[in-house]
């Protein structure tokens, strides 16, 4: 049966040597089986220190922390474990070497670690492409992140705007209308399938531009008219279809289909009037 941990105790620092501003540290850790008496509760006269609280003397203790986790040597042994750490952390608790940690301290120190690995790997992922809340917290989940952690890591990200769906969607939609020549309900049906609000999906396609949307759609009508078979009344039908599955309206299909259609025939007949002059004048009489 596994045992409990009642305490730790830092027993050497190290820098990360991949990971910047990252540290590694190794601790002791204290069973209820090897303690000759009852851990009860370890007191410890280095706490936590809040932000907004360092003072000039503590300031000087922080250069000589990170100094010394700097030029530590790594320990490793039977009933030790290490935890990796960011240097904000490690200024925080004050861990230095000798530091005492409470069974409770030791939890939090944990999850602090997973909180610091799931942001890492979410810049990493961000950094790939963009993604929205709900896509990024599915995939921290499938990495094996706990649902505290995950949420602790999203909240993280959308305080420094790094995480923005408000945002995202804005730049989804204008890349989705201009790039693929998609209509706006069209649009918004991905949004809301990549877990976007719909108040945000709305409000985001509300904001796009109807000239944008029409030119989408008219370029679309003249590229894909030419190879529509049949009748013309049955091309067109086939078209404005098309259109429709794009996510366009109906006023924006009527009028983007009858415009294609219209220009692509003044262009036909330009082309034969042109090749007809130029053949009569090979042939004209001096």
């Amino acid at each position: 049966m596994e045992m409990s941990v009642v305490g730790a105790e830092v027993i050497a620092i190290e820098v990360h040597p991949k990971k910047p501003h990252m540290y590694r540290v190794i601790l002791k850790l204290e069973f209820d089986e090897s303690q000759d008496e009852e851990m009860g509760g370890i007191e410890t006269d280095l706490d936590v220190v809040q932000e907004g609280q360092l003072t000039v003397v503590w300031a000087d203790e922080v250069d000589a922390l990170i100094a010394g986790a700097q030029a530590a040597g790594k320990s490793s042994g039977a009933g030790e474990t290490l935890v990796t750490i960011h240097e904000d952390t490690l200024v925080s608790w004050r861990l230095l070497k000798g530091r005492r940690l409470t069974a409770e301290e030791y939890e939090v120190l944990k999850l602090d670690e997973q909180k610091e690995e799931a942001y890492r790997s979410s810049l990493m992922m961000l950094e790939r492409k963009a993604r929205t809340t709900a896509e990024l917290s599915k995939a921290l989940k499938r990495k094996g992140y706990a649902p505290e952690v995950v949420e602790g890591c999203l909240q993280r990200l959308q305080s420094r705007r790094m995480l923005d769906d408000t945002a995202y969607a804005k730049r989804f939609t204008e890349q989705r209308a201009v790039g693929q020549r998609k209509g706006r309900m069209l649009i918004k049906q991905e949004l809301m399938q990549r877990g976007v609000r719909r108040e945000d999906a709305e409000e985001a396609i509300g904001e796009l531009d109807e000239q944008i949307e029409h030119n989408s759609a008219l370029a679309l009508a003249r590229k894909k008219w030419p190879n529509i078979k049949g009748i013309d009344r049955e091309r067109r039908q086939k078209l404005m279809t098309m259109l429709l599955r794009r996510g366009f309206s109906l006023g924006i299909v009527k009028t983007a289909v009858q415009q294609a259609i219209l220009e692509l025939e003044e262009e036909a007949v330009d082309t034969d009037y042109e090749e007809g002059g130029l053949f009569e004048s090979e042939y004209m009489e001096d």
